[in-house]
């Protein structure tokens, strides 16, 4: 009985070689579809955007403050060259700016909820809740720009760079001016 030629080393190993062709090709197309590639490529290029802005972050080198975290107008007014009235008057317009920021901040914030509330009534149960949390967080994120800007405005007022929790236990007033 005869059995044929007997197949060489090269032949085995190129029937090796197209069978791991095909497996790769068949596993490929799967793991291609996730794209695994484009999302470890991402998540690169997100991890240096992070360290960029951690990097980057940091107070204003422009305000100065002395150990009691009260505004050094002086050294602001040697530092940017100009006199200590140009920085007060900076200061004032930066006051007026979010004292105005504030009241808009706050008509959007109560303009969103009462179009929450009417929605809130006005719908089906069953179509709310996604439309519903959607306007809340609109709202809150309102409120929250009103609040940032009232602190600001209160720092200003101050000259101080106080706290959020100073800012809530101040005895004057939060309302900008």
């Amino acid at each position: 009985m005869d059995v044929g030629p007997i197949p060489s080393t090269a032949d085995r190993s190129r029937r090796r070689g197209t069978i791991w062709r095909g497996l790769r090709f068949i596993l490929r197309t799967p793991l291609g579809a996730l794209g695994t590639e484009d999302i470890v490529r991402n998540a690169e290029t997100i991890g240096k955007l992070g360290a960029q802005i951690k990097k980057a972050s940091g107070p204003d080198a422009r305000i100065r403050a002395d150990d009691d975290r009260n505004l050094d107008v002086v050294a602001m007014a040697a530092d940017a060259g100009v006199s200590i009235a140009e920085i007060m008057h900076l200061l004032a317009n930066r006051r007026r700016q979010t004292a105005h920021a504030v009241f808009y901040y706050l008509a959007g914030g109560f303009g969103f909820l009462g179009l929450w509330l009417f929605e809130a009534v006005r719908m089906p149960v069953y179509a709310r809740a996604a439309y519903v949390i959607g306007l809340l967080a609109i709202c809150t994120a309102f409120f929250l720009s009103a609040f940032y800007n009232a602190l600001i405005n209160w720092q200003i007022r101050t000259l101080r760079l106080g706290t959020v929790h100073e800012f809530l236990a101040a005895e004057e007033s939060w309302w900008p001016s």
